[in-house]
Order: structure tokens, then sequence, then C-alpha cells
């Protein structure tokens, strides 16, 4: 070849297909990052903090490995329609069904990504196959997602222009050159090769035949140092990929039999003599209700001056039972029903979505129906919403009142009480629950899951005036409304006959993102909720006790009270019979975590064992991994959540999470 032909040669090799192929993969890569971008900063309220020169290099690094796995797989159709070695398809019709499928699946999967983008700030993470399950009932969605295309406006915008930019830039095959064989020879070379380099693409690895199994989410952990910062290295295409179809966790064998029963046991006897016997139980499960918005659980805050949003929750903490460290166990709501009515924490995946989700289980209603009460379940939304009353019939609660009940009743109003987006406001439900009370004859236990303290953060019309956004978020509004809603339920309950004899449980069913403060913003922070117990006849201790509590502990503390009849199974611990210092609090959201004393230890699940320890009282942001210098401690806090894993996995995956 002379020095003239090489510019000759360079424009043959431009016009190659392999050449077109990396051009129009090369857009789709561009465009992946361009999101990325935007997710930063979209949430940059969530990690402008964890964005240094060094860390973003990092997820830059692995965002590209999660990229190259979205990328390939949902391009592997194009790419096989692109090289299919058959020369008559070089024609204008296969060439306008390639791009066709080209732009729509790469539309589809940018459309997911800026969808997340915005999701995001609600769930603390990638969605994944789980919140597809969970919001595959719900009939509000189009609702939803039409406020939010228009408060994200700039966003349609740019996924017009990415759509604009994959027509305009795309480039078709080369076409057939004589000799036929030769153009056959080249195509399969070309798809041969290819090949190799999609299947290394999708299984994320570098070499094709490496022992080491497909990237999943967790390895995400490989380019993060906290666990919210997974977001950013991930793409959701590839979270919804990867969680398809996902199977049980395996059972670790970290322990014997006998080893494991001298470590942790979920399981509880029965209560001679118990204090609360026949009292009826009221727990209430409040819509994002996170112990910052508590002012008087914040008494330090802002140098002391932090008022919080919840007036009358703050004036009776006083009478209630609460715990130094109050944690949840939950990431999502649709987490929250199990963890409260039948002591099973989330481990790595809401239990209702899980391969668990038909396990026979035991719970309050279940263990509480033996002793004659009668059980119930209220909740303002549609009465399929999260599948909360699938779960609730699982856990064995008798009666279930959603919205279609109360507007039914029609003693508190119609559809004028419905709020638009999720279902009845806090208020009119809340009375409705407490006339349903007075109506149930004695002995009951009774929940409710309140609607009002979310997504879109509106308020009734008729407290706009007295409850408005401070400017710090919408949220708190809300907030401050469903506390007078609270407010007003116990009022009206302290009226009636029951209610002496009634211990009430006031929680959360998870935290909220919607966070101000640096303390509530961590990675024990972001888990922090109120578990309030108020007993009116003052039978239960009243103020701050020492130790953890988490609401897995909920089951088995009101079991302990009122007297369970007989052996069951709870993963949590009965607060009121278990010393503070042998108490624990666990949760697995994003990554294992296990609070004992003023300790947090975060565990590695891939290679089991312990990633960071922190002393949270001390370094109550977590800047200080005292992995190194505190290994006994380390490894104490790593043999208990080990046991704690163990056992679960061990009854679930067997199916024996119930003592009948």
């Amino acid at each position: 070849m002379t020095r003239k032909d090489i510019p000759q040669y360079a424009r043959h090799c431009w016009r190659s297909t392999p050449v077109a192929l990396a051009c129009d993969l090369a857009i789709v890569y561009a465009l992946y990052f361009v999101c990325r971008i935007l997710f930063v900063m979209v949430n940059w309220r969530i990690f402008g903090d964890s964005i240094t020169t060094s860390a973003a290099w990092h997820f830059f690094c692995g965002g590209l490995r999660f990229d190259t796995s979205a990328i390939f797989y949902t391009n592997a159709l194009f790419i096989l329609l692109f090289l299919l070695p058959l020369h008559w398809k070089e024609r204008r019709w296969w060439w306008l069904t390639t791009k066709t499928v080209y732009i729509a699946v790469n539309a589809l999967c940018l459309l997911i990504n800026l969808a997340d983008t915005v999701f995001f700030e609600f769930r603390g993470h990638r969605s994944t196959a789980a919140v597809i399950r969970e919001f595959s009932g719900e009939g509000n969605l189009a609702t939803i997602a039409g406020g939010e295309i228009i408060s994200h406006w700039y966003l349609v915008i740019l996924f017009a222009l990415m759509i604009w930019v994959m027509v305009a830039l795309y480039r078709h095959p080369a076409p057939v050159r004589r000799p036929v064989w030769k153009y056959y020879v080249s195509r399969i070379v070309t798809l041969g090769i290819t090949g190799l380099i999609a299947v290394c693409g999708m299984r994320g690895n570098i070499f094709f035949l490496s022992s080491t199994r497909p990237i999943s989410t967790n390895f995400a952990f490989n380019y993060i140092n906290h666990p919210k910062e997974a977001g950013i290295v991930l793409n959701t295409p590839f979270t919804l990929i990867r969680t398809l179809g996902e199977t049980t966790i395996p059972t670790p064998q970290y322990f014997t039999e006998e080893e494991l029963a001298t470590i942790y046991s979920p399981m509880h006897q029965p209560v001679a003599d118990a204090p609360g016997r026949g009292k009826n139980i009221v727990i209430l499960i409040v819509e994002s209700f996170a112990q910052e918005f508590i002012g008087g659980l914040n008494r330090d805050l802002d140098d002391g001056t932090y008022e919080g949003y919840t007036t009358y929750t703050d004036a009776m903490l006083d009478s209630c039972m609460y715990f130094t460290d109050m944690i949840a166990n939950t990431g999502f709501s649709i987490d929250a029903p199990p963890a409260v009515l039948a002591s099973i924490p989330r481990v790595n995946r809401p239990f209702v979505v899980s391969p668990h989700a038909t396990n026979h289980i035991n719970s309050l209603a279940s263990e509480l129906d033996a002793l004659g009460y009668r059980t119930l379940f209220f909740h303002g939304a549609d009465n399929e919403s999260l599948g909360i009353h699938a779960f609730t019939r699982q856990a064995g609660v008798k009666e279930y009142f959603g919205k279609t009940e109360f507007l039914a009743d029609g003693r508190f109003g119609g559809m004028e009480q419905y709020d638009g987006t999720w279902g009845i406001w806090d208020e009119p439900f809340l009375q409705f629950f407490c006339t349903k009370l007075s109506e149930t004859p004695q002995p009951f236990m009774a929940a409710i899951f309140t609607v009002s303290s979310h997504h879109p953060f509106k308020v009734p019309e008729q407290y706009a005036d007295r409850f408005v956004d401070k400017g710090l978020h919408a949220l708190h509004k809300c907030i401050s409304y469903t506390d007078y809603a609270i407010h007003r339920f116990f009022e009206e309950a302290s009226r009636q006959p029951w209610y002496d004899n009634t211990i009430f449980v006031i929680t959360a069913d998870h935290a909220s993102s919607k966070t101000t403060h640096d303390e509530y913003k961590t990675d024990l922070g972001g888990f922090r909720v109120p578990i309030l117990f108020f007993d009116p006849s003052g039978q239960l201790p009243r103020g701050r006790q020492d130790g953890p509590a988490q609401q897995i502990d909920i089951m088995p503390t009101l079991l302990g009270y009122v007297g369970a009849s007989r052996p069951y199974i709870a993963f949590g611990q009965d607060l009121l019979s278990t010393e503070p210092a042998d108490r624990a609090a666990f949760n697995w959201d994003h990554v294992p975590q296990y609070i004992k004393g003023d300790y947090l230890l975060q565990f590695n699940a891939s290679t089991s064992t312990a990633s960071a320890l922190y002393n949270f009282r001390t370094d109550p942001l977590l800047k200080q991994n005292l992995l190194q210098q505190e290994p006994e401690r380390a490894a104490e806090m790593e043999r208990g959540i080990k046991a704690m894993l163990q056992s679960y996995l061990t009854l679930m995956n067997n199916d024996n999470a119930t003592c009948r």
C-alpha cells in the first residue's frame, strides 16, 4: 500500500460495517453518560458531598462497566440484525427495520433512566424488578407520572433531543461489495468477534473465559464509599435486567446448629402472668414519619433550636416509652407490614416480592387470634395498593378496611376526602378508624397505614393556609398535617370506652429521603424512625429507655406484654424483657447493617466479612472507619449479624418460620 492509498483505505474503513456499528453503539454510550450526569445534577442534594475528582473517576469507571452490560443486553437484537451475514437483506426495508429497533429499544432505556432520575429521590436507590411488582396494581400511576412530567419538563425536552441525536447520527451497515464471498467472510468474522465482545460485555467481565460470575447490582460497591452512591454507578436498565427472576439468597453456613442456638434464636416462648393481658393493641404506621421530623426526639439538633414539624407528637412523648436508638428494618413502604406485624425484616429485597412471599409465618394477628382477639387492618389507599391487603391476609388479619370500605361507609364523606393520588386524607380516615374500633368487640388488635405524608406533598384545601411549605421541603407541611390528624385521632379515642384498656404504638413505614440535616443523611441516620409505645393506664415505663429498638421488636414486645399463649417465631426482641446491652438492630436495604451499643457494623454479603465499623455516638456522620482499630468488637458484631442472617435464611428458605 502506497502513501497515496492511505486516505482511500481510511475512507473505506470509516464506511465499513464494524465501524458503523461501533459508532451507533458509541452514541448510546454517550447518551447513557449524559443520563448519569443528569442523574447526579437532579439529585445533587443527595450526592453533592460525595463528588470529588477521585470519586468521580471511580464512578465513571464503574458506570462504564454497568453501562456496557446494559447496552449489550438491550441491543442484542439490533446487533444481530445489523450483522446478520445474508447479502439479500442489504435492502432499504431491512435497514429501516434495523434502525427502528435501535431507536425504539434505546429510547425506552433512556426513558427508564431519566424517569429513575426523578424516582431515585423517593426510593434511595435504582429501581429494580421489585419496584415493577410493587406498583403493578396501582391505578394512580398515570396521575403521578403526569405531575412529574410537568414538574420535570426539561427532562422531557432532553429526552426528545436524545432521540433526535440517535436518528440524525445513525449509520447504516455498508452495502454489499463484490465478490459476495468476501462479504460473507467479513460479516461472519465480524459477527463472531462482536458476539464474543457482547457476551463479555453482558457479563461485565473482560475475558470471556473468566471464571468470575456475571456482575450484579452489589458489584457497584467496588466503586463507591457509601451505599447511596451505588445509584450513580448503576443504571436502571441494568438493575431491572439483573433482578428479573431473582432467586433465593442461599443459606449461609457460618455456624453449626448448636453454635447458632447459643448466639441467636428467633424462637419466643409463652409468657405467664403478663401485665397487659387482655389489652387492646392499636398500631399507627405513619407514612414517611422519620425521626428527623419530630422535634422532641431532636432536642440537641441545630444547637438546641430545632423545633421539628410534629407539635402534637412532641406533646405526648413524655407519656410514651421510646428508646435511645430507634431503627427501621425497612426500605420501602411495602416492607412495613411484614416488619411491624410479623417481625420480618427486609433482607435485601421486600419480603412480599421475594421468593419467600408465600411462606407460612407467625404474626401478631395469628398469635392474638389464639387469645380471642379481633384483628383489623386499615389502609386509606385502593384495596390492592402495594399488595398490602394480600399480605395482611397471609398474616392472619381477619378484617381489612381500605378506600372502598371508607367510601361505602359514607359517615365521613365521600370522594371529596380522596386526595386525588394515593387515597383518603389522613384526618377523615383516622376518624373512620376510631369509629370502627368503637364498633369492634374487645379485645382487638388493629393497625392503620396512613397515606397523606407522601408525594405529591399536598394537604386538604381547608388546611392550605394552616400547613404551608416553609421552604425546606414540601413534605414537611404534610408531616404537620398528619401529626394533626393523629392528634385528632387520640382526641376522639380518649373519649371511647376502650381507650384506657389499649396499648398504642406509633412508628413509620420507613424513614424519609427528604432530609435536611447531615446527621440523617448517613447510612444509619437514613433508618432512624420513631417507635413509641403509649399505654394510657400507665403500666408501661415512660420516657426514653436505654438501648436500641427496631420495628421487628414491636411484635415480640406486644406479645410479651399481653401474654402470648404459645411459642412463635419472631426475628426481633422483646424490649421489655431483654437487657439494653443484649439488644441489637438490623437492616439490609443497600447493605447489611448491624447496630449494637454505640456501634454500627456494615457487612459485605458477597465476601461474608465486615466492611466498616463506626462509633455513631462519637462520629455521627460516620467518617471514621474503625474496622482496623477495633478488630475484637468488629468480630463480635460480625458474629451477631452472621447468626441473624443464617437463622433467617435457614427458616425462610425451608419455609419453617412458624411453630405451627
